[in-house]
């Protein structure tokens, strides 16, 4: 486990979620419709390969508790600070529309793209002819 906490802030509002990998377009969506960007994150980044819960969970109106535990489990695999369910608990309760769902959903973008914190860079597949 790192001392790094989440790539934007870990902190109420002023998360600069919008400059993050899902820009302006997910932020809108992840606002509008969290259960599907969560659902889309969740499978495209595997930080968890049930993102159909997300999407359940959101419908039947817990999105509180689908962010609580994805940003969970975006901290466990990407190796970042974990800040247990109370804090992810407050957090979403008092940020739904704004800031934590956007840096949820940012920071599975990140893992998609970098891996864990400290990871190898992934090596390249391309092959040497001799």
């Amino acid at each position: 486990m790192s001392d790094q906490t989440f790539q934007h802030g870990d902190g109420c509002c002023g998360c600069n979620c919008t400059d993050g990998p899902i820009g302006t377009g997910g932020c809108c969506l992840t606002w509008c419709c969290p259960c599907i960007a969560f659902c889309q994150a969740a499978e495209n980044s595997k930080v968890d390969e049930l993102g159909i819960v997300y999407l359940l969970m959101g419908f039947l109106g817990f999105n509180c508790c689908s962010a609580v535990v994805l940003g969970m489990h975006v901290e466990e695999k990407r190796g970042l600070k974990q800040h247990g369910m109370g804090w992810h608990l407050v957090h979403a309760a008092c940020e739904m529309c704004t800031c934590h769902t956007c840096r949820i959903v940012n920071e599975c973008k990140v893992y998609e793209n970098e891996g864990a914190v400290g990871a190898a860079a992934p090596e390249s597949t391309e092959m040497v002819r001799k």
